[in-house]
């Protein structure tokens, strides 16, 4: 849910998903658009919203993913919104790809800029730090239903996503509390195909 994966879609596919988190009510949305225009690349975008108006709506994130060979892929995050860092890793999968681990930067443009979607914070309102490592894994429970459970920095997340069929996915997850966030908090969204 928020480590990149090192699946990349069959070339022309396309998914979305739309994803809403809160504490006791929902707060904030994300929509995410990705599309693989070859066998071993994908882009995103990703938007989010805030459904309660207590913090600012923001410029859509881009994503893209390169895959270098089956068990190891670079991705970039270009966070355009003022205060946010840009993000680079090396993911790298262990046996069958259940378990990607990561290694990865924040780029800071200027000074103004202390927050990144991917790494640790020491404390609530100090800068990101400039190094973090990712960790997601994900366990078949059935044919159609997978336990996941992903580390990126400052949140760690386990959820349940359950397959439909290849159009429709839906997600259940829930957010331990951390540095930025007093209490825990769930997810809830679902991924189309196309």
């Amino acid at each position: 849910m928020l480590v990149p994966g090192l699946e990349v879609l069959p070339p022309g596919g396309a998914r979305a998903a739309v994803h809403m988190v809160g504490e006791s009510k929902f707060n904030e949305a994300s929509f995410k658009g990705v599309f693989a225009f070859s066998d071993d690349s994908e882009v995103a975008i990703i938007k989010r919203f805030s459904i309660d108006g207590k913090t600012d709506q923001t410029d859509p994130v881009f994503a893209g993913k390169y895959k270098i060979r089956s068990n190891m892929a670079v991705a970039a995050f270009i966070d355009p919104n003022e205060d946010y860092q840009n993000s680079v890793m090396l993911l790298n999968g262990l046996p069958g790809n259940r378990v990607v681990l990561g290694l990865g930067t924040n780029i800071a443009m200027n000074e103004n800029q202390k927050k990144a979607a991917f790494g640790r914070y020491a404390e609530k309102g100090a800068a990101v730090d400039p190094v973090f490592f990712v960790m997601g894994a994900s366990l078949n429970i059935d044919p159609d239903t997978t336990l996941t459970m992903d580390y990126a920095g400052n949140d760690f997340v386990v959820g349940l996503r359950h397959q439909f069929d290849e159009a429709l996915s839906l997600d259940f997850g829930f957010y331990t509390p951390d540095r930025l966030h007093d209490t825990s908090r769930y997810i809830v969204g679902a991924n189309f195909g196309f």
